[in-house]
């Protein structure tokens, strides 16, 4: 009977124990997950997942004569890439976009009879055709001085549909140059500089503007702090570059379309004019340029880069115009 009963009093003792040990587990989760949402860490759950499905091109010939190939394909990849390293969506994987696809198919998501499009999985569908691509040479000739300038132009036309309802959300076009060789000669020298694989250049400059419109359309660029003059903005290298010049502008009265209920965005005060001057994996740093001293929350948008937008100072000419 004692022995019985030192059984029955270890095992209390244990189970004691084990409930001790859950309890403090348990507490010691909801801790955790307190801390995260008082402390603003984001879940990589709650971002949204964006699809691209498969690019195709109005440019490409196969005839000899005008041979073109803009490689679609790659473009698509470039586009994938740049979306991932801003980190503001979960890519959907290339082998799910075409079984999402046919389940959206099979529910006759685009039918006429009122039907709710819903596509399992997936926030935004991103489709687009490759409409503008070749190249452009510039020829200076002046008796034995020789200058050749040639570039690369790649353009795609993208639309961003909301999986949920079906709706075109972004329709856009996007068009890039890059200088793809530059070269001079003269009597006695020639000196030649061209790009590799020029088409890979301006499709990779393509892919990093197009992606920043998607995420911008989404995620605005804002304005997180003011300290000591720096200005910092919630977008790193993925998005911003070093000499990006933005405008930077204030939201105000919002307003919506009386007859259909839709919202027809906000009024928008610039404020003031920034240039990044530094950018990190997920933040850039800009300097003020014009205007007032930004406010937390300001909206920034794109207007180009410092080192495009510069033009060679000329010297003024003395007389009357001709």
């Amino acid at each position: 009977m004692n022995n019985a009963k030192r059984w029955i009093g270890a095992f209390q003792g244990l189970f004691g124990m084990a409930l001790q040990t859950v309890t403090w587990s348990f507490c010691l989760v909801l801790l955790t997950t307190w801390a995260s949402t008082a402390f603003g860490e984001d879940s990589e759950g709650d971002l949204p997942y964006i699809a691209v499905t498969e690019m195709i091109s109005t440019v490409d010939s196969g005839q000899w004569q005008d041979y073109k190939n803009s490689k679609a394909a790659n473009f698509q990849t470039m586009l994938e890439t740049q979306l991932t390293k801003i980190n503001r969506f979960r890519i959907m994987e290339r082998n799910r976009v075409d079984q999402v696809l046919g389940e959206q198919l099979l529910q006759e998501s685009f039918s006429s009879d009122g039907t709710i499009l819903n596509v399992a999985g997936v926030d935004y569908i991103v489709y687009g055709s490759i409409t503008k691509f070749g190249s452009t040479n510039k020829v200076v000739a002046i008796g034995s001085v020789r200058t050749e300038r040639a570039s690369t132009t790649f353009g795609v036309d993208i639309k961003v549909v909301d999986a949920r309802t079906g709706e075109i959300r972004i329709a856009e076009s996007v068009e890039e140059t890059v200088v793809t060789g530059k070269g001079m000669a003269t009597r006695g020298m020639t000196h030649v500089d061209t790009a590799s694989d020029p088409l890979a250049d301006v499709q990779r400059a393509a892919a990093r503007k197009t992606a920043a419109l998607i995420t911008g359309s989404i995620f605005p660029v804002r304005v997180v702090a003011i300290d000591d003059g720096a200005i910092y903005l919630n977008f790193g290298e993925a998005m911003l570059q070093t000499g990006d010049i933005l405008d930077v502008v204030r939201e105000g009265k919002a307003f919506v379309d009386p007859d259909t209920g839709r919202s027809l965005g906000a009024t928008r005060s610039k404020v003031a004019k920034i240039k990044v001057v530094d950018t990190s994996s997920e933040f850039s740093t800009a300097e003020l340029v014009s205007g007032e001293v930004p406010q937390k929350l300001d909206i920034a948008v794109f207007v180009g880069n410092a080192a495009t937008q510069s033009q060679p100072e000329q010297r003024k000419r003395k007389g009357r115009a001709i």
